[in-house]
């Protein structure tokens, strides 16, 4: 794999240490019993009322494997993938999902067809998608049309499957600030006017940071991209002395409770987590949410072919998807999961209609991550 693949596997290993999802998937051991309720009492449409449509049956029908193997980082959102998708999956085919850790670079490199596949597919990114479409030895599998998710970008859905989207949001303590607190990034940047440290993601880490920058200089959420890097960094200088930087996921969440820091940086599921643990969470959701899609990749030999295909098109049932994005605080990949659940969750998620968000370039990510992690080196190493 090529430089931008490399530099993908250092985002990874700080996903690996936290027992997390690529691009931040809630949290440890200690709050696994979070993934299932956010406290408000409210509920997705009856999943398993879910109807099969008659290309949907045919697949489900016609599998002759007795297994599927699927590489993830653990935590609560496999948790959350094995209520919403696993086990139903298993009682309707009897197929059974094994669920496998990611070590290093094997993801990818069975991605690219570069050693034969053990896994049918792994969690990873659009990035790693489009790397492998362009990059691979062996073209990817197209996953059935009735599995295509219409809130990925066009490019992608015939790619990715059990997709969702992570916003990178900043969260506080109820009862850190008075009054209505700090409402945009420009007030996230001002320890002046909103006194206390910040959380920020280590050396190791890019996603969400530089746009976060620029959105506290003004930029529009739909001028992000081409990302200014040397901008950015110069914006995320000004703070530097009142940020406390994490290298693991769950660090961000002990620095919020511990009132170490006043606002915390990161993946949105963190905070659904904390919030399902009774603690008193303010997301900062008026400071514009930055998206990043994750989703399954299936592997270009996946040595359970039919199985793998059939399981893509059981997840894209609108109900399936709405129970995974309740469970997690994730956003759903397409238009029908937001009809299948309560008005009070959709507007929960990060990708709530009418949200103003900054949505990914996907391939300008892609194909600077290697620009943006020699930034990082350069920006820690001062």
């Amino acid at each position: 794999m090529n430089r931008r693949s490399e530099s993908d596997l250092t985002r990874r290993g700080l996903l690996r240490r936290a027992g997390l999802g690529a691009g931040a998937l809630a949290l440890g051991p200690t709050l696994l019993a979070a993934c299932g309720s956010d406290g408000s009492g409210t509920t997705t449409k009856a999943a398993s009322a879910a109807a099969e449509s008659p290309e949907l049956k045919k697949l489900l029908d016609g599998i002759t494997s007795k297994q599927v193997v699927i590489g993830n980082y653990g935590g609560t959102t496999e948790a959350a993938r094995k209520k919403a998708f696993w086990d139903p999956f298993t009682e309707r085919t009897g197929v059974r999902v094994v669920s496998a850790d990611i070590p290093g670079r094997l993801g990818n490199q069975m991605l690219a067809g570069e050693v034969p596949a053990k896994w049918d597919a792994f969690h990873g990114s659009a990035a790693e998608a489009l790397t492998a479409q362009q990059e691979g030895k062996k073209p990817l599998p197209k996953v059935p049309s009735i599995a295509y998710e219409d809130l990925i970008p066009a490019e992608f859905q015939p790619y990715m499957w059990q997709s969702f989207y992570v916003a990178y949001v900043p969260a506080s303590l109820k009862g850190t600030f008075s009054g209505a607190g700090p409402q945009t990034w420009a007030d996230f940047f001002d320890t002046k006017k909103f006194p206390g440290k910040r959380s920020w993601p280590g050396k190791d880490y890019t996603p969400g940071t530089r746009e976060a920058a620029l959105l506290a200089l003004g930029v529009a959420p739909d001028e992000i991209y081409p990302i200014d890097i040397e901008r950015a960094d110069a914006k995320i200088k000004t703070i530097w002395d009142d940020l406390v930087f994490y290298d693991q996921f769950p660090q961000a969440q002990s620095f919020l409770t511990s009132k170490t820091v006043a606002l915390s940086f990161g993946p949105n599921g963190m905070w659904k987590a904390l919030q399902g643990k009774g603690i008193s969470v303010d997301v900062r959701w008026t400071m514009t949410p930055i998206l990043q899609p994750n989703g399954m990749n299936t592997m270009p030999d996946a040595p359970n072919m039919d199985a793998v295909q059939a399981l893509a098109a059981f997840c894209a049932q609108p109900e399936r998807q709405a129970e995974f994005a309740v469970l997690t605080n994730y956003g759903p990949p397409s238009k029908a999961a937001f009809d299948a659940m309560s008005k009070a969750e959709a507007s929960a998620l990060p990708n709530a209609p009418g949200r103003t968000v900054v949505a990914p370039d996907i391939k300008w990510l892609a194909d600077n991550e290697g620009n943006l992690q020699d930034a990082n080196k350069k920006l820690f190493a001062g």
